[in-house]
């Protein structure tokens, strides 16, 4: 058997996969896990489900990571290998039953719990606000306008019809059938947000 090619500390080591130093110190007094004389683990034993053994076989139980090769072929847009993953199809992967390993699962945890802190951190600050809170303000400004427009015709069409020595009335009613039709042409205020 060919020395380890990448040699790591108990701690490093918990951190790949995703537990915790204690868990991994047990798994060495075990025998699970083999250890150099200088008490360093193989990294390439991180993820490949070597504390299955601990866990219990029943339906739907966790079972401990995939080895990383298993997880690279159902998932071939994520490089596990390099701890990276692609979000972009992680979400329609898991509903398909293709999980990450635990080390990488945890570290989008993490980085999801991050998003919604930065998130949250934003929204305080006001440099962006609930979708809601847009829809709403884009919509009473939207109404404010079209009521500006609609009474418009009845403000100016007196002025209008006096400029040029006629019955005011008929000014009137000809402005607010054009406005209406303009408005009508520009359509409902719908919203940007809104999905096609």
């Amino acid at each position: 058997m060919s020395a380890p090619v990448n040699l790591v500390s108990f701690r490093e080591f918990a951190r790949l996969d995703g537990c915790s130093d204690k868990l991994v110190r047990n798994a060495v007094k075990a025998g699970k896990l083999s250890v150099t004389a200088d008490n360093r683990i193989d990294a390439a034993l991180a993820g490949t489900g070597w504390r299955q053994q601990n866990r219990r076989a029943a339906e739907g139980a966790d079972r401990g990571a995939d080895p990383p090769s298993v997880s690279a072929l159902s998932a071939p847009e994520a490089d596990l290998s390099a701890g990276s993953v692609q979000i972009d199809n992680f979400i329609a992967d898991f509903l398909s039953g293709r999980m990450l390993s635990r080390a990488d699962a945890e570290r989008v945890k993490e980085n999801g719990a991050a998003a919604k802190n930065l998130l949250a951190a934003m929204q305080e600050a006001g440099d962006v606000i609930d979708i809601g809170v847009a829809e709403a303000i884009l919509f009473d400004q939207a109404r404010e306008f079209r009521d500006a427009w609609m009474n418009w015709p009845a403000r100016v069409g007196p002025m209008i019809a006096a400029e040029l020595g006629i019955a005011p009335d008929p000014v009137v009613e000809a402005l607010i059938k054009h406005v209406q039709q303009q408005l009508d042409d520009l359509g409902d205020p719908a919203s940007a947000f809104e999905e096609d």
